[in-house]
């Protein structure tokens, strides 16, 4: 231990002088010498900043235990002059802790090397290990989007290196997390609350990868892995031609009135085969360095990962709402359809950074980075339909096709500084230039259909017709964002007697262009016609596509912000940090393709906001502090969401809401700090949210049709909760822990259909509290840590619980239920470990999703006797009808580490 702070130090080697015999001390500091003769032994104690320890002791019987306590006095040297340069990068443990400690804001930090440690290989991923975040996975299984406090990815937004970057997402502003690849991280922060000089429109949290920095000495990290699925050991991985995809569309080649001709597209991305990938791969490597006598440091990182995933999908598709069905309002299955998804992906990333000390007293420093996704899907639906059905399977069955390409990426470069005017004044700048794109060339998608009966000698269900034409739709989509922005901070602070002030101000300005290009050709064949194969398929073109689409649009926003904040340090107990921020917000769209005379073609809305914040810590211990916060925030809706656009979802159809409104949250704080030492900590905290105007995407059916998902403004909402984290080691053992409660309350309208035995339609109206979309009560990790620094062994087994939330949201139901769509509870369990192979290499294994645990979406209502005889599949709990079944299986990756 530690003889100043009685903290336990960890690393020291014990050894004993007479036998050799020698141990390093764990996490705790704790240290274990066994099977130790009767006899004089000489104890030494020796570790790097602290003056060695030796102590004669007897040891008087084999058999019996001797408990010693070590305290180790700090050495110090006296020295005429000393100057220290360099930071606290959040890179360790220790790092991450004491970031957290001083920190103006509510906050979590994951080290680089908890990041390394754990079984993910995604940002996305690694976000479900932290306090109160749930990460819904996608149709490959990939964590994707970060829901933060029960709030939805919307009320969230990422910073690469404290910048916003923006988002590829075609509709959204929200950023998919799976687009970084982990290994590229020097720590992760999820930021809580808001200071006045962060931007003011997250009111879940702010997620920051801060990337890696130039070492203070030569660094060469290298890294390389292989891994498998599951899955694709038990089926084939179903793949078609990437090269056969067209970029652009032939509207885009030929121009927009060229009516194209069947011969115009390729057939070969809707030609499927089987196959068994090769295994997926994980590169990657770090070089860094400092020159001209530690005044110019240069880092550059990359990465690679390829994958291959499969997934097994079972849906149920319902009656559309408000349709009366046969029992009164009670949900009507009317589809049965098994999906199969196989995705290969590629994600690359490039970061490079180099800063460069001026003087003491000035500092400029330049990076770039850049993440590329790129997916290729292919999906195969089997839909029974209840068309002519009297057992599952049977009746009119189509047969859905889909292949799906699609590039994301993200660019990101920013030139910084940072002077010191004099000894009282500092200030910072940035100019940052950021670009954000996706694109979906050719989706294709074909459907035949089938008619089976049973046929009673066989006992099983027999085609009746050949497979025939159901259909055929291509689409292409484009979209791009480009930001322009600019900071200037500048701090002046003094001193009065033993009271500390630092009054600081800001602005921001930034200039966003946004683009959307869609194109849909849709074809037509004759009824009844039979199907062989899709290249002598007999398909005639019936438009020209859609030159004058609703969903192309150009959009500009331009937001203008300044900010103005005092701290006041009366003694060392107390730091109080008040200000407020105001932003400006100027956004307009122009659907550039439609005529003048089209509705809503066009929009502007402007708004200011004012967003007061303040945050309180009080230190009420030596490692101990209370920490208070409020803040103002607000969240605006996505460029895609305000244009009154029509687009095919992967379930449903989404439409936009031109009369979206922003929304506005006041949010409250209140967290126990407890950091004993080492990388231990112990956080107990409480939060409150009242957000006006939230939106959330609503299933519904417009008066003569089709069911639609659609973005509305659903009222006022109230969020508040609970959370703890607990991470502490015992020797070579550690635990860690977090837990959060989450409670939100909307008091919602639902209507109520009934169809009366006189085949008259009624409705009612009826009001009932329900959650957020997207918030679990529940969400917590709990992780089995054992670290030998010894021998170099590091071991974790995780295990990851969210609770059942809303996935989507309806405007119907009765009193005894809604029809909104809800997520079961799920237990996720990992593991990963690592050993040292000597001073520079290392081995690593990582095991993902080992029980296999599936994806459930239900109904909370009881199933009807129809559904209970005729759907069997989704009636196995009498008060939930199934609405999806998800299955994603394990996967399995294992590699070497090279660190100079």
């Amino acid at each position: 231990m530690d003889a100043q702070t009685g903290e336990g130090i960890a690393g020291a080697t014990v050894s004993i002088k007479e036998t050799g015999k020698f141990v390093i001390s764990g996490l705790d500091g704790s240290y274990t010498l066994k099977n130790i003769a009767t006899g004089n032994y000489t104890v030494i104690v020796s570790i790097l900043s602290f003056h060695n320890y030796t102590l004669k002791e007897i040891i008087s019987n084999n058999s019996s235990q001797l408990t010693l306590d070590i305290f180790l006095k700090p050495e110090s040297r006296i020295l005429q002059e000393v100057t220290v340069v360099g930071r606290n990068t959040g890179a360790t443990d220790f790092g991450a802790r004491q970031l957290e400690k001083i920190s103006d804001n509510v906050l979590n930090i994951l080290s680089g090397h908890q990041i390394q440690m754990m079984p993910d290989i995604t940002v996305a991923n690694i976000l479900r290990r932290m306090p109160g975040i749930i990460v819904d996975r996608g149709s490959n299984g990939e964590g994707r989007y970060p829901v933060i406090r029960g709030m939805d990815k919307r009320y969230n937004y990422t910073l690469i290196n404290g910048i916003k970057i923006p988002s590829p997402d075609d509709k959204n502003r929200y950023v998919p997390m799976d687009l970084f690849p982990s290994e590229m991280l020097q720590r992760l922060e999820v930021i809580k609350s808001l200071t006045p000089d962060m931007e003011g429109d997250a009111i879940g949290g702010v997620m920051n990868l801060v990337l890696k920095d130039a070492p203070s000495h030569k660094m060469v990290n290298i890294q390389a892995g292989l891994g498998y699925a599951q899955l694709l050991l038990n089926q084939p991985f179903t793949n078609y031609s990437h090269d056969a995809v067209n970029p652009k569309s032939p509207g885009e080649i030929y121009g927009a009135n060229y009516i194209p001709a069947y011969s115009n597209f390729s057939t070969a991305n809707l030609v499927f085969t089987n196959n068994h990938p090769l295994p997926d791969v994980q590169l990657g490597f770090t070089l860094g360095n400092r020159f001209m006598k530690q005044k110019l440091g240069i880092i550059l990182s990359g990465s690679f990962q390829s994958t291959n995933r499969i997934s097994k999908d079972l849906f149920f598709s319902m009656s559309p709402q408000p349709d009366p069905v046969l029992n009164g309002t009670q949900p009507e299955i009317t589809d049965e359809q098994i999906r199969n998804y196989s995705t290969h992906e590629d994600r690359f990333g490039l970061h490079a950074k180099m800063d460069f000390i001026v003087n003491k007293n000035n500092h400029i420093s330049l990076y770039a980075v850049f993440m590329q996704l790129n997916s290729f899907e292919s999906r195969l639906i089997t839909d029974s339909s209840s068309t002519n059905r009297s057992a599952p399977g049977l009746g009119l069955v189509s047969y859905q096709s889909r292949s799906k390409t699609n590039f994301q990426s993200v660019f990101n470069t920013s030139l910084q500084g940072q002077h010191t005017i004099s000894k009282s004044i500092l200030t910072d700048w940035s100019v940052v230039y950021a670009k954000a794109g996706q694109k979906n060339p050719d989706r294709a998608e074909l459907t035949t259909q089938q008619i089976f009966v049973w046929n009673p000698v066989s006992n099983t269900a027999v085609p009746e017709t050949v497979p025939l034409l159901g259909g055929l739709q291509r689409i292409w989509q484009h979209n791009n964002d480009q930001d322009i922005s600019g900071f200037l901070n500048i701090h002046y602070r003094f001193k009065k007697k033993e009271q500390k002030f630092d009054i600081g101000a800001g602005a921001m300005v930034r200039h966003k262009d946004r683009t959307n290009y869609y194109n849909q050709y849709d074809f037509d064949y004759i009824n009844g016609t039979a199907f062989t194969n899709i290249e002598n398929a007999p398909f005639t073109i019936n438009n020209a596509g859609t030159p004058q689409s609703l969903n192309s649009y150009n959009s500009t926003e331009n937001i203008l912000a300044g900010y103005g904040e005092i701290r006041w340090i009366p003694n060392n107990k107390w730091n109080i940090l008040a200000g407020i921020r105001f932003e400006n917000t100027n956004q307009s769209y122009d659907q550039y393709q439609v005529p003048p005379s089209t509705f809503a073609k066009t929009g502007t809305v402007t708004y200011t906001d004012p967003l007061p914040s303040f945050q309180v810590k009080y230190k009420t211990g030596e490692k101990s502090f209370l920490h208070l916060a409020y803040f103002s925030s607000i969240s605006r809706p996505g460029f895609f969401e305000i244009v009154p656009y029509v687009f095919p979802g992967e379930y449903y159809t989404e439409v936009g809401n031109y009369q979206l409104k922003h929304v506005t949250a006041e949010n409250l704080d209140l967290r126990y700090e407890l950091f004993p030492g080492g990388s231990n900590q112990l956080l107990l905290g409480t939060f409150y949210k009242r957000i006006e105007n939230p939106i959330e995407y609503v299933y519904e059916r417009p008066a003569t049709s089709q069911s639609v998902i659609q973005p509305q403004n659903v009222g006022t909402a109230t969020n508040f909760g609970a959370e703890f984290v607990y991470i502490h080691y015992f020797h070579k053992i550690g635990i860690s822990a977090n837990y959060t409660y989450t409670h939100s309350n909307i008091p919602t309208s639902y209507k109520y259909y009934y169809k009366s035995s006189y085949g008259n339609d009624t409705v009612t109206y009826f009001t009932k509290n329900r959650p957020l979309q997207g918030q679990a009560a529940h969400i917590g990790n709990l992780s089995l840590l054992y670290k030998d620094p010894k021998s170099g062994l590091e071991l974790q087994l995780a295990t990851i619980y969210t609770g059942n939330h809303i996935v989507y949201l309806s405007q119907y139901g009765a009193p005894e239920g809604s029809l909104d769509y809800w997520q079961r509870g799920t237990v996720i369990v990992d593991f990963s470990g690592e050993k040292k192979l000597g001073k520079h290499f290392a081995v690593y294994v990582k095991l993902n999703n080992l029980l296999n645990t599936p994806d459930i979406i239900e109904m909370h209502y009881s199933p009807t006797v129809y559904q209970q005889n005729i759907w069997p599949d989704a009636s196995k709990r009498n008060d939930r009808i199934l609405v999806e079944k998800k299955y994603f299986g394990q996967v399995y990756l294992a590699g070497i580490r090279y660190h100079l």
